[in-house]
């Protein structure tokens, strides 16, 4: 699965189902910078990349909440001053 957010920003989650011995990758490829995130061991994933993956999943589900409160407020800001000049 590849999701490209802007222009020359891609987040991809690599994933092997036929092959248990690979875990997930999950890579962030952005102006210039390559970040790539996977288990600590390979051949198996480990209580403590569950636990990790949980609190990468937490950390986003903030930011995206954040963003979406910002663009409420934003759009609720921009509808006000429509109406006042109209």
């Amino acid at each position: 699965m590849q999701i490209v957010l802007g222009e020359g920003a891609h987040f991809l989650c690599h994933t092997y189902p036929n092959d248990p011995e690979s875990g997930p990758i999950l890579v962030i490829d952005t102006s210039g910078v390559t970040f790539r995130l996977t288990n600590r061991v390979r051949g198996g994933v480990e209580v403590g990349d569950v636990r990790n993956a949980r609190r990468l999943l937490e950390v986003v589900s903030r930011f995206v909440a954040e963003v979406e409160r910002l663009h409420a407020q934003s759009s609720e800001r921009a509808e006000s001053a429509a109406e006042s000049a109209a």
